[in-house]
């Protein structure tokens, strides 16, 4: 990979706890075959400007992240996976917290504990590679335990 140079913009900083863990929201069009996670879950979409969306484990549990999620997004989460801030790190790339930055235009609400892995300005061949890097981590990591959000949007 290319060296890292990371540009912080207004309200963003860096996730430093090595050990923290951010949460992956995985949804239906993220799985290949009805149940195989796709290693692009891992990485961003055309729409995410490079910044694809993950939760701060100090902030959220998994559960509240994907609630929220499955609440308030377009599709609904089948399943939390998460990578650590190390792991992140060693696959070359940064966490960024993004909690403080303005909302985006059309934007009426942000996930607690926002956070997005650093892919801005990658190259397709070095995106594949991280997101591969990313997947392989949170796979051996496996899913990590939640329960849907019921359609009255309660949990039990």
């Amino acid at each position: 990979m290319t060296e890292m140079r990371v540009e912080l913009q207004d309200g963003e900083q860096l996730v430093g706890d090595a050990d923290e863990l951010t949460y992956r929201q995985i949804t239906p069009h993220l799985l290949k075959d009805g149940d195989q996670v796709a290693s692009s879950a891992f990485g961003p979409s055309s729409a995410d400007a490079g910044k694809p969306s993950y939760s701060r484990s100090s902030i959220v549990t998994a559960q509240e992240a994907r609630d929220w999620h499955s609440s308030k997004a377009r599709s609904p989460s089948e399943a939390v996976y998460a990578v650590s801030v190390q792991e992140v790190v060693t696959a070359g790339s940064v966490v960024i917290d993004d909690s403080c930055c303005p909302l985006a235009e059309g934007e009426s609400d942000r996930a607690p504990g926002h956070c997005f892995v650093d892919f801005r300005g990658l190259p397709k061949s070095e995106e594949r590679e991280l997101r591969a890097k990313l997947y392989m981590h949170a796979m051996g990591r496996g899913e990590i335990p939640t329960e849907p959000l019921r359609a009255d949007g309660s949990l039990f």
